[in-house]
């Protein structure tokens, strides 16, 4: 089962776009922008390992809303 690094998941986001959505942001960028508006997701060994399953499972809750 491939997993990958979750730094956090937003149930109800509106400040990335017109609407409301579950937002789910990634950990570990290599990149490092210099203008970067989520520095704290740059750390490779950081953040909870999730399985695909898992984040399904974290989103399903809050189908009926979307």
């Amino acid at each position: 089962m491939i997993k990958g690094r979750i730094h956090s998941l937003e149930t109800f986001g509106t400040v990335d776009g017109p609407g409301i959505r579950f937002v789910l942001f990634m950990q570990g960028c290599l990149l490092k922008c210099q203008y970067c508006h989520n520095p704290d997701t740059w750390a490779l060994d950081e953040g909870k390992e999730m399985s695909l399953e898992e984040v399904l499972s974290e989103i399903e809750p809050y189908l009926n809303y979307y």
